[in-house]
Parts: C-alpha cells; structure tokens; sequence
C-alpha cells in the first residue's frame, strides 16, 4: 500500500535521489546529457529551495510497504514535484500513489512543469488533469478539479 509520510526538508535530498535512481531516460531527456544523479538531485532541492523561500512547502516521502520509494513536494494548491522510483511505476502503484496526492492536496489544485517533461506531463493527464495554459514563461500549468 503506497502511503505519503510528512517529513521535513532535511530527509528530501535521500528521497528525490531515490526517485530518481536508475532512470536514464529521465535523466537524459528532462535533465540534459549532461547531468547526472547528483546534478539532477542538486537542481532539484536548489529549486524546491528558491521556492519555499516565497511559499509555505510541505514534504512528503513515498512508502510502499514502509519502503522509501519517492518523494512529493507541494504548498497551497500546487504540487511542485514529485516522483517515485522507476522500479515502482505500475500501474496499480501509480493509481495508488495518484489518489494519495488528492488526498493530501484536495481535489483542485495545479502543477507546473517545464514542457521538456513530456513524461510527467502526460502522466497528470492520465489522471484527469487538463492543460490550462500551453508553454508560457517555459512552463505548461495543469489544473486538477
């Protein structure tokens, strides 16, 4: 049973680096060929840093069976990032995982993500989000309702 575990910022770093752990292909086509783990990970808690200088961040580790599997990061109705670990995206695991996050984050909210990360995107669609704005300021906003 996947579950989403309150934690502070100082248990992130561990659980983005799960996340992202073993997925070439997101490494690759979201990050460049020139990151690596380590580089994608830094990014990520620079940027998840920058933003909850401005807005109040909660910080959630993803658990299937009380396994750190994954991470979400969200503030007033905006998930800002999340993912879990290329070994645990079935489909069952990700339903899962998807109505864990409604359940933390109600059911209207939005997400913004760079347009590059067509896998994610095309992941919130799957669960019912709509495309609200296209690419503007680099950026494609999805709205959950």
């Amino acid at each position: 049973m996947i579950k989403l575990e309150k934690i502070s910022t100082f248990g992130l770093r561990n659980l983005v680096e799960i996340a992202y752990k073993g997925d070439s292909e997101l490494l690759d086509k979201y990050w460049g060929e020139d990151f690596n783990l380590e580089d994608a990970v830094n990014e990520t808690m620079w940027m998840v840093g920058e933003v909850s200088k401005e807005a109040e961040m909660s910080y959630y580790s993803v658990e299937l069976d009380d396994c750190e599997i994954g991470y979400v990061c969200c503030f007033e109705h905006n998930l800002y990032s999340f993912g879990i670990n290329i070994n645990y995206r079935t489909k069952d695991n990700l339903v899962e995982f998807w109505e864990r996050i409604k359940e933390i984050m109600g059911q209207s909210f939005i997400c913004m993500l760079f347009p590059q990360n067509e896998r994610a995107i095309n992941f919130l669609k799957t669960q019912g989000m709509k495309i609200v704005d296209g690419v503007e300021q680099n950026c494609v906003t999805l709205l959950n309702i």
